[in-house]
């Protein structure tokens, strides 16, 4: 499975938006943004013209996740490229704001297209500014909306993945040190999932930070973390800007301790695998390429872990993620840099949905 933000709005697309998650500060312009990977949009069916003139002062395009045609492309690559489906991020913080119809179309237009593709479709959410109870009972809620409303845990008639028969939830990411969540409030929403008689009976996937089982570096030293993680279906350890050329053995080695850790308390075992990391045009004074693809050394190093640990399922972060630059569909191998702005430079050696194919030989091993 991949994970989708399906954040991208445009000026002019029916979101009435304007640039949201392309603009930085709601600014966009020849000078400013906030994405630091240019997407390949050959393929797409509708694009928008933007502020930006590249350097031989033709105008540019970008899509608008907004739009019906590019959840269906991308839900296509999907199936091309032997992905099983998306876990569609759900952020707690657009639960109340302008962009909670924005979102609510995206994931019924990518629900839509699963069907099409025959890929499957899971709600994840980033609980990213929870804190308190009511902020809970905000993420529960929104469930039992999407259950009343949007019928996501029907079986008869969607896209969504099960488990078991169980709907499967993601929550991510319960006890990050620098942004501190209250587990206490996450485990009122585990519960729920897991026992509700209306709404529950879920399998949960729960996303935690790298060193979740030693409680240091990126993690709380809370305990409670190990006890949230031990009544949940599956764990996610966030590993992006995490894994770098320099720890790769020390990551292995933290990977099989997880791995043997889950198998005793019963846990499945979900391991992330990004290409690259860069947010240079959204952070002032971070890097342009922080940590650089390589023609996709990092990426084929984190597989051969994926494959030497023996794990079952593989997250890939994330399919659309272009502000951190982690994106693994289709981009451009000629972004229109500015003297001002920067876009990371696309590998000329490889073929724009190289990251693709990477993860469907991934895909074909794991079901060998």
């Amino acid at each position: 499975m991949t994970g989708y933000q399906g954040w991208f709005t445009t000026e002019g697309d029916s979101a009435k938006l304007g640039w949201n998650r392309y603009a930085k500060d709601w600014v966009f312009t020849n000078k400013v943004c906030s994405f630091d990977a240019w997407p390949e949009t050959r393929e797409y069916e509708k694009l928008y013209k933007t502020p930006i003139v590249d350097s031989k002062g033709s105008s540019t395009f970008l899509f608008s996740s907004n739009d019906a045609s590019t959840s269906d492309l991308h839900m296509k690559w999907m199936k091309d490229f032997s992905i099983d489906g998306a876990f569609v991020q759900r952020f707690f913080l657009a639960l109340h704001d302008a962009t909670r119809d924005h979102h609510l179309k995206v994931l019924k237009n990518m629900m839509k297209s699963g069907k099409k593709y025959n890929r499957s479709v899971s709600v994840m959410y980033d609980i990213s500014g929870l804190k308190t109870d009511k902020d809970a009972e905000k993420i529960i809620n929104d469930w039992k909306y999407l259950v009343d409303e949007l019928k996501i845990t029907s079986q008869n008639d969607t896209s969504y993945l099960f488990h078991e028969h169980k709907p499967i939830v993601g929550i991510i990411i319960a006890g990050l040190k620098d942004s501190p969540s209250n587990l206490q409030a996450i485990k009122k929403i585990i519960y729920f999932f897991k026992t509700d008689k209306n709404y529950g009976n879920c399998s949960i996937v729960l996303g935690v930070p790298f060193y979740w089982r030693t409680l240091n570096n990126d993690s709380t030293s809370d305990i409670l973390l190990h006890d949230l993680v031990k009544i949940c279906n599956y764990i996610m350890p966030w590993s992006v800007g995490r894994i770098r050329y320099d720890n790769l053995s020390e990551v292995l080695n933290i990977m099989e301790d997880d791995k043997k850790w889950c198998d005793k308390y019963k846990v499945e075992y979900l391991p992330v695998i990004y290409p690259g990391f860069s947010w240079h045009n959204a952070v002032s004074g971070a890097p342009l390429n922080e940590i650089p693809r390589n023609n996709g050394e990092l990426y084929k190093k984190q597989i051969k872990m994926v494959e030497t640990i023996k794990s079952n399922n593989v997250f890939a972060a994330m399919f659309d993620e272009i502000n951190e630059g982690t994106a693994v569909f289709k981009l451009s191998k000629k972004p229109p840099n500015t003297s001002e702005m920067k876009f990371i430079p696309y590998e000329s050696e490889i073929s724009e949905d190289y990251y693709l194919q990477l993860l469907q030989k991934l895909s074909e091993n794991l079901k060998r």
